[in-house]
């Protein structure tokens, strides 16, 4: 055909026109079968799109003998569209067509191989991102619900308690026993039951004893009932200060301080603490553990709050009744401590009266020790003469010291809270 160079295709696909002379010159769609043709009309047109354009579906005639051929000047002959005879329908929806040059493309509605790898990759990715969100969100809910280990009772002597993230619910029954606790004790509290007991003390022994000579000697079973523990004057030491009018008034001070102060040191012996029975005996089972020294702290300083809060309404009272069980200690640290010190009590004073009012120094005492029981730091009496004192110094009455914090921590050096009380001169007695 002039103006309109031929082109025969290499492509397998594309087969060879018979010759037929008698076959019309209307162009291969003439003589090809209907399914050829569909495949060269959607060759054709797919030879003028663009890279990446899509062939769209071919619609359907509804005369099966109808054929078109469209041709542009200049431009290479389109072979005319067929529609296939009712006996050859193909689908719309999975077309095949072979662009110029022999190149293979199939144009289809399902997913390909390599569409099919990537959106596996794109779930896969997906689903283990969504997998971490999930178990991260999982682990910070187990973690808020799960008491921090710094917020439990560390065994490492309550190295640290941050409050912020340690607090428990406040609406469950240890959170409801954690905010009921009762805080500790002021330094000026505990400060100052201790001057008003040294107060006491001394206004007792300026008031009931003489400083007259007396004959015979100090009862020394009594005195050793006195004498117990690590008492820092050796008893014979200590009754003859008594004996001798002029360190006598300072001898009874100490035989009273030492009375009371020995026996609300939590190391006591039962038998003879003025602590609480049920406290001093768990002490003295507690004292026998192995652990060590950070962690027995730390455990002692919870126990002593939650023990105390138990036991305040026995024995927190300023009111002493005749049911206390600290009673019959007390008692027989009075009948000790009086043996010792009738010889040098006053006879023009009333006898009832001074037993009374020592009693009532005992008693102030033992409410004195179950205070500092109470307290979530650990509270000690200092009796070593100071470094530096020289010769001749006896410590009258002790220092109150704090040696771990309200956390059982234990202080680098003892805070003291009362200083020692100190009696110097004593060169030619001791």
């Amino acid at each position: 055909m002039a103006g309109t160079s031929a082109t025969t295709p290499t492509d397998v696909g594309n087969p060879v026109l018979p010759k037929n002379s008698g076959a019309s010159p209307a162009g291969p769609a003439a003589i090809l079968p209907s399914s050829v043709a569909s495949v060269a009309q959607s060759s054709s047109t797919q030879a003028n799109l663009n890279p990446g354009e899509v062939v769209p579906p071919q619609s359907t005639q509804a005369n099966p003998n109808t054929a078109s051929a469209t041709t542009s000047p200049g431009n290479t002959s389109v072979p005319p569209k067929v529609t296939p005879s009712p006996g050859n329908n193909t689908s719309n929806s999975n077309s095949t067509s072979f662009p110029a040059g022999g190149t293979y493309r199939h144009n289809s509605n399902s997913i390909g191989s390599g569409a099919a790898a990537g959106i596996g990759i794109g779930c896969a990715i997906a689903g283990a991102l969504i997998a971490g969100i999930l178990a991260a969100l999982l682990f910070r809910r187990r973690k808020r619900r799960a008491p921090a280990r710094s917020d439990r009772i560390p065994l490492n002597g309550f190295a640290s308690v941050d409050k912020s993230v340690a607090s428990p619910d406040l609406s469950s029954p240890v959170g409801m026993i954690e905010r009921s606790l009762p805080q500790p004790a002021e330094d000026q509290a505990l400060g100052g039951e201790m001057s008003r007991l040294r107060t006491a003390i001394k206004n007792h022994v300026q008031s009931y004893y003489h400083t007259n000579t007396v004959r015979g000697s100090v009862d020394q079973v009594a005195l050793g009932m006195i004498a117990t523990g690590n008492m820092p004057l050796i008893a014979s030491t200590l009754a003859s200060l008594l004996s001798n009018p002029v360190t006598r008034l300072m001898a009874i001070r100490f035989c009273i301080t030492w009375t009371v102060v020995s026996r609300i040191d939590q190391n006591c012996e039962p038998s003879l603490s003025f602590l609480p029975p049920e406290v001093s005996s768990c002490l003295i089972s507690i004292s026998s553990t192995r652990d060590e020294p950070a962690t027995k702290t730390g455990f002692m300083s919870r126990w002593r709050s939650f023990t105390a809060a138990l036991l305040q309404d026995r024995y927190g009272s300023s009111t002493w009744t005749a049911s206390d069980a600290r009673t019959p200690n007390i008692s027989e640290a009075l009948q000790a401590l009086n043996a010792v010190l009738r010889p040098f009590a006053d006879e023009q004073r009333d006898e009832r009266d001074r037993l009374q009012k020592l009693e009532e120094i005992l008693k102030r005492g033992a409410r004195l020790g179950f205070t500092l029981f109470s307290q979530p730091s650990l509270w000690d009496f200092d009796w070593n003469t100071p470094s530096g004192a020289g010769r001749g110094v006896v410590v009258i009455s002790p220092a109150l010291v704090q040696v771990t914090d309200d956390n059982g921590r234990r202080l680098p050096r003892p805070r003291m809270l009362e200083e020692q009380e100190l009696a110097r001169g004593l060169e030619t007695y001791l």
